[in-house]
């Protein structure tokens, strides 16, 4: 027997809303079909630290899904765990630009830092994210470029090596790959997500064990619900995703 499509598109929405809806409130919009987004970093992309569905990238994709209604909108993970900008580039062919054209959300910086073969020079790293836009825009896409999150100098555990304390402390270090991020979004006159500012700000107010791990770095689920409440809005005040935003939930506790 054959079920009409538009029962299977009320099934689908009503699974988005148990899977996303419940748990993470949405803003008010409606958005197109077939739009690609892809986030394209390191572990903090990719959600490290949380279980599997509560990194901020699947949560923005919950959130989006809830709210279209429509199984052609697609929020595609493409980070990779301990990545440097040099390693991700390395991955473009295969993981973000099949699904282009889209929406690129571009997270490197903090594994630049790292001592050793894998280093990567600010000049590098500059490099890097200008070729990464190349491909992208190349390719028909848009480019978002987002700032690696406070560090824990206390809590991580490279923030006494010595390499880092002769350079002021590991997130001091690795402050110089966020001045080159928000520094590359202005010349090439990109969209800038600043996670540093928007995390550093609430650790600040409520604490740093409320949205960095103890291991100085990695995201909590709570942090990784922000994250993707705050991507939601700053998507749709920039432009790139349809509709007008409305924050009138009252804030959730978790996902």
């Amino acid at each position: 027997m054959s079920v009409p499509k538009s029962h299977i598109r009320s099934l689908l929405a009503a699974c988005f809303l148990l899977l996303g809806g419940c748990r993470h409130p949405v803003a008010s919009y409606s958005l197109p079909t077939n739009i690609n987004i892809v986030a394209f970093g390191d572990s903090i992309t990719r959600g490290y630290g949380v279980p599997v569905g509560n990194g901020w990238v699947e949560i923005l994709s919950y959130r989006l899904q809830a709210r279209s209604g429509v199984p052609g909108f697609f929020v595609f993970n493409s980070g990779g765990n301990g990545n440097t900008s040099t390693e991700g580039l390395r991955r473009i062919e295969t993981d973000v630009l099949p699904h282009l054209p889209g929406l690129v959300l571009v997270e490197f910086g903090g594994n630049d830092a790292v001592e050793g073969d894998r280093h990567v020079s600010l000049d590098e790293y500059d490099r890097n994210l200008r070729t990464i836009h190349r491909e992208v825009t190349g390719r028909g896409g848009k480019m978002v470029l987002v700032t690696f999150p406070p560090i824990i100098n206390e809590w991580h555990v490279a923030g006494t090596k010595p390499y880092f304390l002769q350079r002021g402390g590991l997130d001091e270090e690795v402050e110089r790959y966020r001045r080159r991020t928000r520094q590359a979004a202005r010349e090439l006159d990109l969209p800038l997500f600043d996670l540093d500012h928007l995390l550093r700000k609430l650790t600040r107010d409520q604490g740093p064990e409320t949205y960095i791990l103890d291991d100085g770095v990695h995201l909590t689920t709570e942090g990784n619900l922000i994250v993707a409440r705050e991507m939601e809005k700053f998507l749709a005040e920039q432009g790139l995703i349809a509709g007008n935003y409305r924050s009138r939930q009252p804030r959730p506790k978790t996902p």
